[in-house]
């Protein structure tokens, strides 16, 4: 079970939730600058990681269901215990760093059952375009017994890969993701989904994959 502390800024909320001990760091918001900002902290943490073209992102994509392919109203990305729950629906611009960011080949998004993801991003009201489709890690985590997780849930295959359970309820899922204020149990769902992406990824060596495509 995740538990969250908000703290509200001006441009932004952060948060702490808590997922198995592990306490990550999430910035909520609508505001161009602070994507940027953290985009460039970010990145420099992790520039050992650029370098090597290991850089392994966490992405997830909410929207509110109604219509036919309804675009995305939030991206999830997260790196190590940062997460960045972006408000697309709600934002007046995206950073040029972000376009860059998402469309860069060296980067490795991953993510679960994330078939529309790349479609939702590029159909929502900012257009944004990746380079290639995330990584399904149902097709790519390893676990111990060497696991089939190509019907398993979120939660089944967080339990395989990183050895904890989550929840991950449907109604949250299925909730209005383009209001002003998140809910807590929003932003707790979006901070699981995107971070355990993170872990299970990078505890699989995901880029070894892409090295294989090359």
């Amino acid at each position: 079970m995740a538990t969250v502390i908000r703290t509200h800024h001006q441009r932004h909320d952060a948060y702490t939730v808590n997922i198995d001990g592990d306490q990550v760091s999430v910035t909520v918001t609508a505001n161009a600058g602070v994507v940027r900002r953290w985009l460039c902290t970010t990145l420099h943490l992790r520039r050992h990681k650029v370098f090597l073209k290991r850089l392994v992102v966490g992405l997830g994509v909410q929207w509110t269901p109604g219509g036919s392919d309804p675009p995305a109203d939030i991206l999830q990305l997260c790196v190590g215990r940062r997460c960045l729950i972006f408000q697309l629906a709600r934002a007046k611009s995206v950073p040029r760093k972000l376009h860059t960011f998402l469309n860069h080949s060296s980067n490795i998004f991953v993510g679960f059952w994330n078939h529309s993801d790349r479609r939702k991003l590029k159909h929502s009201v900012h257009s944004l375009d990746m380079w290639h489709d995330p990584l399904d890690l149902r097709y790519f985590a390893e676990t111990e017994d060497d696991d089939d997780l190509s019907q398993d849930s979120v939660e089944k295959i967080i339990e395989k890969c990183l050895g904890y359970e989550v929840e991950q309820r449907n109604e949250i899922s299925m909730s209005t993701w383009y209001k002003k204020h998140l809910s807590d149990d929003q932003v707790a769902y979006a901070t699981v989904d995107a971070h355990c992406a993170f872990l299970v990824g990078r505890n699989s060596r995901v880029w070894n994959v892409l090295r294989s495509r090359r």
